[in-house]
């Protein structure tokens, strides 16, 4: 059984991984501070299933963290935003020892890119950035829920990811 000093020292030990993981989420340290303890407070309540010993104890402590992010990023309707910042950094970073990319290479990777989507997430992709309709008129347009608007940008935005940091 997890006791109340065990607990502690558990806070003590991870905050500092917790808050530098959850920095590429939000900035702001009272945000940061209070998502921090949310996520402690989700494993206090969940103490009695947790396995505090387990080799990937950390590992589920920041995937609850990250999961707790992206759920009150979700809340407060800033995920599009902040999955759209952190898409242009990563078309901005440049691997060591490589050549900067001209601009017209970046605008022919991410054409390249865009053709690797499928057409239905790629329609869907270009209504919400290119025209900026909400999922509500993307889902009207195209006929489709919004959960399905929503599902064609993520798989949108996870291919250009991956395509555009290659």
């Amino acid at each position: 059984m997890l006791t109340k000093e065990k607990f502690e020292a558990l806070y003590d030990q991870y905050f500092d991984d917790i808050a530098a993981f959850l920095y590429s989420y939000a900035s702001d340290k009272a945000q940061l501070k209070d998502w921090i303890h949310d996520v402690f407070l989700k494993i206090w309540d969940a103490r009695d299933q947790i396995n505090f010993d387990h080799p990937s104890f950390k590992s589920y402590l920041l995937t609850t963290a990250r999961n707790h992010a992206l759920k009150q990023l979700q809340k407060e309707k800033s995920y599009d935003d902040w999955l759209e910042r952190n898409l242009k950094k990563l078309t901005q970073i440049q691997p060591p020892h490589e050549p900067v990319i001209n601009p017209p290479d970046i605008s022919e990777a991410y054409q390249h890119a865009l053709s690797k989507i499928p057409s239905r997430a790629c329609e869907a992709y270009l209504l919400s950035r290119e025209e900026g309709l909400t999922y509500k008129e993307i889902a009207q347009e195209m006929e489709v829920s919004e959960k399905t608007v929503e599902a064609h940008l993520s798989k949108a935005l996870r291919i250009l990811r991956s395509e555009l940091v290659e």
